[in-house]
């Protein structure tokens, strides 16, 4: 059996487990494997994303010190050979997403220079912009798309040293030749195996919510999603794997239950989170489905993200909020809708979110509007108009990011096109503090100042 270690580059210290290693370190172990993981998270000195949460009024203040403990400054590099050293891996894995490449680059290096042992990097990043990862002569492999049936094959022709350059869904670097191979079939969840959390410091289980701490899972009941909005890289995705079949795929209710129970008692969740794009996509029996079993299996608050359009049935929020729901995450973006509709190819129409927002208001299920600013053609009087439409939805609170035009979006390439931004690589690309486009109408310093006083627009009185 092989050993692997995942790098988790955590560059912005928020501490939450990431769903992608966890979910492939559990395929791996089901498999036989031994897996650990290299954080970064608690070596750091800054939360940059917690900070910004915070500093924007996106969470109520909590002394996360008490919980997370204070941030200590260590050198990341030296931990990481330290690492290397004592495990002694036979693959070493990167889940790589824009924000934290610079820091993955840098440790990569370090890789080369301690150890022979082959490195692979996946994530949406690599996905979508291969090309920065196949000119770095660091990285062996590189991953497209999902992990789990790649994973499995190449550390299993690595034990019994096989050839590794046919791998679907991989680009293998090998003797000086590129191999590019096709994608393989998506991943269907079969044979079951549980996320692993184990790997991780508990620390990351604790989620600074309403004004306390929770305990808090993170769990999947569907992937992809089949909208086209311009800020998102989804397109791609849809695109590259057409030939596979629906791009959306749902995970079966009893998988999904057996996991939250499980972890449910090895962790004593108070809080679960489903990170689906569109939780409310499914159909209604297996919606009924699973209102029911929330309830009666699990039995715990939870969060979900979903469309507008999708918490107009009214008798849906009922049963959403029966069932434990105690908080929906909405897609706002803007309020501006000739900015949803030019800028952002998201044609929901204003009523639809008064009428989603009242919905769970009147069911008492609290609502967070995910809302950017400082996008393409953007103005002043646009992101005006977003903190009035916020009080006119009256969203309990607001999830407050600055645009980032990442690779694999449309609005990348718009922002390529305007010469808003270069076409390369930003090391300090983020959605918080501040941006990297560079506007006419709407300096970078305006911009900061409408982001820290956002809150202050939406729910001051008049």
């Amino acid at each position: 059996m092989s050993k692997i270690l995942f790098v988790y580059p955590n560059k912005e210290g928020y501490p939450i487990i990431p769903l992608s290693i966890s979910v492939l370190a559990g395929v791996l172990k089901r498999d036989g494997h031994t897996v650990d993981v290299f954080d970064i998270t608690f070596m750091l000195t800054d939360r940059l994303d917690h900070n910004a949460r915070e500093k924007t009024g996106v969470v109520k203040k909590v002394d996360v010190e008490k919980y997370w403990g204070e941030a200590k400054k260590q050198d990341i590099r030296e931990e990481f050979k330290k690492k290397i050293g004592a495990f002694n891996p036979d693959l070493i894995a990167f889940s790589i997403v824009e924000n934290n490449y610079a820091c993955a680059r840098e440790l990569l290096k370090v890789a080369k220079q301690i150890t022979n042992s082959p490195t692979i990097v996946g994530g949406i990043f690599p996905t979508v912009a291969p090309e920065f990862f196949i000119q770095d002569d660091n990285v062996d492999i590189i991953c497209i798309g999902e992990g789990e049936r790649a994973l499995l094959e190449l550390v299993h022709r690595l034990e019994h040293a096989k050839d590794i350059t046919t791998i679907q869904n991989c680009i293998v670097k090998c003797n000086g030749t590129i191999t590019k191979n096709d994608v393989g079939p998506f991943y269907d969840w079969e044979p079951f195996a549980y996320q692993d959390w184990g790997i991780f410091d508990r620390r990351h289980l604790l989620k600074p919510f309403i004004g306390k701490m929770w305990k808090t899972g993170f769990f999947e009941m569907s992937r992809g999603c089949p909208f086209d909005c311009f800020y998102c890289a989804n397109h791609i995705y849809q695109d590259m794997f057409k030939s596979l079949g629906p791009y959306h795929r749902e995970k079966s209710l009893e998988y999904v239950f057996r996991e939250i129970e499980h972890m449910k008692k090895a962790y004593s969740l108070e809080l679960v989170f489903f990170n689906d794009e569109n939780f409310l996509m499914m159909e209604k029996k297996r919606f009924e489905a699973f209102c029911a079993q929330m309830k009666e299996r699990i039995n715990l608050p939870f969060f979900i993200q979903t469309r507008a359009e999708s918490l107009c049935d009214e008798e849906k929020v009922k049963m959403l909020s029966e069932a434990g729901c105690i908080t929906v995450g909405i897609g706002v973006e803007s309020g501006s809708q000739r900015i949803r509709r030019e800028t952002l190819n998201k044609n929901t129409p204003d009523h639809v979110y008064v009428k989603a927002f009242a919905n769970c208001k009147k069911y008492t299920i609290r609502t967070t509007a995910y809302v950017m600013i400082g996008l393409p053609f953007e103005t002043e009087d646009d992101i005006e108009e977003t903190a009035e439409f916020c009080k006119k939805i009256e969203a309990q609170s607001i999830a407050i990011s600055i645009f980032a035009p990442y690779h694999g979006t449309r609005l990348y390439d718009i922002c390529v096109k305007n010469n808003f931004v270069e076409d390369k690589y930003y090391e300090n690309i983020s959605v918080n503090d501040s941006t990297i486009l560079n506007m006419p109408q709407l300096s970078r310093e305006r911009l900061e100042g409408l982001y820290y006083k956002f809150n202050d627009l939406v729910y001051s009185v008049s």
